[in-house]
């Protein structure tokens, strides 16, 4: 059994930390500025096979443009709080992280496979990760997780339907970060 909380300060701390890391890209010249973002740690396929690979991590952090930020915080904000209280914070915070950092690694796996050399960055597979957990609880806890099905579908295919027909969007990112955050809920579901 994990030690639920009533306390979100993972989720608080992190919307904190993707905000900060706006704020510094916008005095740096701006979060739409490639350049800016490339220095700051987005992710880019060609610097991660050169051994930057900390790329994985900190490209979680930023955002191109307030609309890309507003739109990963209020998903976490929603997801995050019910799910952190549910896991307890060190779970939680696991889900996330190992959920961003395998939508990462398969954004450039899918990148060198087509050979693509896009900048990216955001939060987005940390929080499909959170989605993909949500799916499984839906699936296997329902005593615990109550939502209509037709929500959890609707909210799965809302979130990865632009991905297919919008220039910029990071589908594999989401798939994976989906995927991961599945994969690591079915043996953490058992244990609620």
């Amino acid at each position: 059994m994990y030690r639920k909380t009533d306390t979100c300060i993972v989720t608080y701390a992190l919307i904190g930390l993707n905000a900060a890391a706006f704020l510094v890209s916008e005095v740096m010249g701006g979060s739409q500025d490639q350049g800016v973002m490339l220095k700051l740690g987005a992710s880019f396929t060609p610097f991660i096979l050169d051994g930057q690979v900390w790329r994985l991590i900190t490209s979680m952090f930023l955002h191109f443009g307030i609309t890309h930020l507003t739109s990963n915080m209020i998903v976490l904000a929603a997801l995050g709080e019910n799910l952190e209280k549910m896991l307890g914070h060190a779970r939680y915070l696991l889900l996330y992280f190992i959920g961003g950092l395998f939508g990462n690694v398969c954004s450039v796996i899918v990148d060198v496979a087509s050979g693509s050399e896009s900048v990216s960055a955001g939060a987005s597979g940390a929080v499909f990760a959170l989605l993909g957990a949500i799916a499984v609880l839906y699936l296997f806890r329902r005593d615990i997780f109550r939502i209509p099905v037709t929500r959890v579908i609707f909210g799965l295919v809302l979130a990865l339907l632009p991905g297919f027909y919008t220039e910029g969007i990071d589908l594999a990112a989401h798939v994976g970060g989906l995927v991961a955050g599945a994969v690591l809920m079915l043996p953490m579901s058992r244990r609620i």
